[in-house]
Formats: structure tokens, sequence, C-alpha cells
């Protein structure tokens, strides 16, 4: 985990560069660029990954051999009609195994695309004078004890710092309701430090960014024992503000609007720059 996380920061900090500046955009924009961009990229690596003249000629031959295919049907003649069917299973053959290049070369930019884009445009970073809500998530003998926050500068309180742990209302995946608390902060400038979360002679360690383009992970690993879990609340990115995610399927919003604008652009492309 700690291996895969490593390689999850370095792809991120390295794509920052060619596409962090979308990050200064509205939000909506920037899935529009980046489904475009990325509707272009399948687009141009066809062209230069496939033979072009012979996708050309096997998509005419597709055209005839089908209008050839309903001759024979009219014409009731089963023989001609199977030889037709053979030549379309070996043209469609020559197509599909065309397929393989482009989507072998446009697997790895979308994979450390993904990647970013799941760390950059899922969520909205904290705003400076904006409340933020810190969550802790604690074992079920927690409950009822006291635990503490500790702010780090550039944030204020706006709930007290010692509270008690409460039952979560959400039950655990193992059907258990396990302990959480609350805090709520306000950011009062722009700001990068690490909440300190307090329980049992424990302390769990929270990144927050606040103020800025991008905001710190929302789910900390907490303590290793009693504190289980750290979360900052933040708002989730919808397109539009109304396009929603799928949790079933672990898609959220950005994902879903991504999709909706490539999978018609991708053909669009194609036949406005005449790939086959």
């Amino acid at each position: 985990m700690e291996i895969l996380t490593a390689i999850t920061i370095l792809i991120v900090a390295v794509m920052d560069y060619p596409l962090g500046w979308l990050l200064a955009l509205p939000r909506d924009l920037a899935i529009v660029i980046i489904a475009i961009g990325t509707s272009l990229l399948l687009t141009l690596v066809r062209k230069w990954t496939t033979n072009q003249d012979q996708l050309r000629r096997s998509k005419g031959d597709l055209r005839r051999l089908k209008q050839l295919l309903l001759g024979r049907k009219a014409m009731k003649d089963k023989a001609g009609a199977a030889r037709i069917r053979t030549s379309l299973g070996m043209v469609n053959a020559i197509r599909l195994k065309a397929e393989g290049k482009p989507l072998l070369w446009s697997l790895l930019p979308i994979i450390l695309l993904a990647v970013w884009a799941v760390e950059r445009l899922d969520y909205f970073p904290p705003r400076v004078g904006e409340e933020l809500t810190v969550q802790a998530y604690y074992d079920a003998a927690s409950i009822e004890q006291l635990t503490h926050l500790v702010p780090p500068e550039g944030f204020e309180r706006c709930s007290d710092a010692i509270c008690f742990i409460e039952k979560d209302p959400i039950p655990g995946p193992d059907g258990k309701h396990n302990g959480l608390a609350a805090w709520v902060l306000r950011p009062t400038a722009p700001v990068a430090a690490d909440i300190l979360i307090r329980h049992r002679g424990e302390t769990a360690v929270h990144p927050v960014r606040a103020g800025g383009r991008t905001y710190a992970p929302r789910i900390g690993v907490g303590s290793g024992n009693r504190i289980l879990a750290t979360e900052t609340v933040l708002r989730q990115a919808k397109f539009l503000g109304i396009v929603p995610g799928v949790p079933a399927l672990a898609l959220p919003p950005w994902l879903i609007a991504y999709l909706i604008i490539v999978i018609p652009f991708v053909p669009i492309l194609r036949r406005t720059l005449r790939v086959y």
C-alpha cells in the first residue's frame, strides 16, 4: 500500500507540470478540455499506429459486401450469401486486429491522466474563510471517551477542541458501528499543514491544504490502533452542478461527465479528421 501511495504521489507530481494550469480554470471547463484532449489523443494515436489506407479500403469493402449480401438474400441465393458472409468475416477480422495497437499506445497516457484526475478533479479544495469539517473514526471500545484535535497555525476552531466520541450511525464493512468524532475549522489564510488528532496516548496526523488549487488526500490512515482513520469532508465536484456519480461502481461525477463527452467526440473527430 505504501508503494502504491508513493507511485501515485509521483505520478500526480509529474502530471502537474503539463496539466496543473487546468486547476486555475472553472472545474467544468477543465473537465471539458481534458475530455476533448483525450478524444483528440485517441484519434491521432489511431492515425499514427494503423494502416489508414487499408482501413479506408476495408470500410468501403464492408459497405459493398453488405449491399451484395442484401441482394443475395433478396434472390434467396443461400450459397452466395454464405460466401459473402465469409468475406465479411475476413474484413472484420482485419479491422479488429488493427484495434490492438491504438489501444496499447493509448493505455499509458490514459492511466496517467486518470491517476492525476482522481487526485485533482474529484473535489474542490477548501477555501480561505469557509468552514471545514474534520472527522476521525475510532474502534467501538472508544465510544463515549474523549478525543482531542490540535489545529495548526492558519486555522481557527469553530467547535471545541476536546469532544466525546460518539457512535457512528453508519456501520462499517463488518456491520459493526465504530466511533466517530467531528470538528469544524476555518482556514484564515492559505495553508498546507498537519492536523493532529489525539486519543488515549495515540496521535494521528492528517495533512490538509486550504486556499490553493489542490487539496490534500481526504482520507488519512489514522494511528494504526484506536484511531482507525481520519477524513476531511470536501465538496465533490459535479459537472454543471447536476451530473451525478455512480457510487456503487466507484465512478465519481467528474468521470461520468468525462465519459459523456469522450464517447461521442471520438467518432466525431475521426469523421472530421478522416481517420478510419
